[in-house]
């Protein structure tokens, strides 16, 4: 199942539709995504999520015609489903550091953002750079204890969250092993940049017996997982994440399922050192 060439249906969808209205659920259903799993590939595959996408190549559009026509700032912006010209002059003004008004009496046409092209050179790049095979397994339902935390992450909450448990972690009983620590996240079916979210910061633990304040358990069901291990610093895990729905995943025999994705930390994590390692495991049919 060729992942790449149904992304690339979706930008071209986009493109035939930036003058009308575009349901982000609508594209994920033409490209036979879940909403959940088009998000992240998308993301992986173009470098932006799906709505900002959409918004930079508008008002790209949207400065075209300024410089090109004489339409009335009002038409263009309704035009590319502004509901307003305040609302558009807000946007258009966040991209290109002037107003329509401003960027049509300068008259230069800046092209910021084109229309993504996966071209053979893309595709070279999204077949090489980072290059790990993951460990397939078999993974039985397992018990946690620790934090959790509900919402979208808007504020660094997570963060704060896994300084609070790390205060903590001494207190929870029944674990299997004392030196490894997750981070587990639920699987969301209709995800978008704003959507909620759970994630537990905890310990895999053989009994929910003597659960400490504050702390909750929970069982996390049978699957099968891809395990990859990052390497190196905290700061490029996201490369690691875009390597792994934008390159492994479009090419393996895998799709995601529908399950928790979680990040495995033991003895061998160090956020300071660039030896560092910590294993990813993502659900896997």
């Amino acid at each position: 199942m060729d992942y790449i060439i149904r992304i690339k249906n979706a930008l071209d969808y986009v493109e035939e539709n930036l003058t009308e209205e575009i349901e982000l659920k609508e594209i994920a259903n033409k490209t036979y995504f879940s909403l959940y799993h088009f998000h992240r590939i998308f993301g992986a595959i173009v470098g932006d999520n799906m709505k900002e996408f959409i918004r930079k190549r508008r008002l790209t559009e949207a400065g075209n015609d300024l410089i090109m026509t004489n339409e009335r700032i009002i038409d263009i912006a309704l035009k590319y489903q502004f509901g307003s010209q305040a609302a558009f002059t807000r946007s258009f003004k966040k991209l290109y550091g002037m107003t329509p008004h401003q960027y049509r009496k300068n008259g230069e046409n800046l092209v910021l953002f084109q229309k993504k092209k996966l071209t053979d050179i893309k595709l070279k790049h999204l077949n090489g750079g980072i290059s790990m095979e993951p460990k397939i397994i078999e993974k039985d339902k397992f018990m946690i204890v620790g934090m959790k935390y509900y919402g979208s992450n808007n504020n660094n909450e997570i963060p704060e969250l896994w300084k609070k448990f790390n205060a903590r972690i001494g207190e929870i009983k029944n674990v299997v092993n004392d030196n490894v620590a997750m981070g587990v996240c639920e699987f969301v079916e209709n995800l978008t940049d704003d959507s909620k979210f759970t994630y537990f910061v905890c310990q895999e633990v053989n009994s929910f017996k003597n659960i400490p304040k504050e702390m909750e358990g929970f069982t996390v069901g049978k699957n099968k997982y891809a395990i990859f291990t990052h390497k190196g610093s905290i700061d490029r895990l996201g490369d690691t994440y875009e390597y792994i729905y934008g390159s492994w995943l479009p090419r393996s025999e895998y799709e995601p399922a529908k399950s928790h994705d979680f990040e495995y930390y033991d003895e061998r994590f160090n956020p300071g050192d660039e030896n560092s390692e910590l294993d990813i495991y993502i659900p896997i049919k």
